[in-house]
């Protein structure tokens, strides 16, 4: 097994765990005025991009050539950055109540996390074209 089928699944459980991770810790199910908290929002926002991450890592699988792993890995990297983006006060926000900050800390570990796994998938695809840049293929 190489590098690269080995980053591509911590990616894939990594955002898995993302997807899963408001239905281990809950957040909170308050209303504020008769309408859900921002932290609603946020994780429907955090679902959707945790879930379009789950889709780019599996298609980490399929992909043989080294230009499309780069920008798989590229696009995760900026997946990653959302996740750690969207719970912050001058994005969408969380409330302070209840198991929202214990959720919202989860979640900027691991979109950090899928970052960096996004960038070293990025950068290693990178090194394959340089050191090799007549053969990008991989015969996997």
């Amino acid at each position: 097994m190489n590098y690269e089928k080995i980053l591509a699944w911590v990616v894939l459980l990594l955002s898995m765990g993302l997807l899963l991770l408001p239905r281990i810790i809950p957040i909170c199910t308050g209303l504020a005025g008769g309408k859900p908290m921002t932290c609603h929002y946020t994780y429907q926002a955090e679902f959707l991009v945790t879930l379009l991450a789950v889709i780019v890592a599996g298609s980490l699988f399929a992909l043989h050539t080294a230009e499309a792993r780069l920008l798989s890995g590229f696009i995760l990297a900026l997946l990653g950055v959302i996740v750690v983006v969207l719970p912050q006060p001058w994005a969408i926000g969380l409330c302070t109540y209840g198991n929202c900050q214990k959720t919202a800390f989860f979640s900027v570990c691991g979109g950090s996390l899928l970052t960096l796994t996004g960038a070293a998938i990025a950068w290693y695809s990178s090194r394959k074209i340089q050191t090799d840049p007549e053969n990008w293929e991989d015969n996997a």
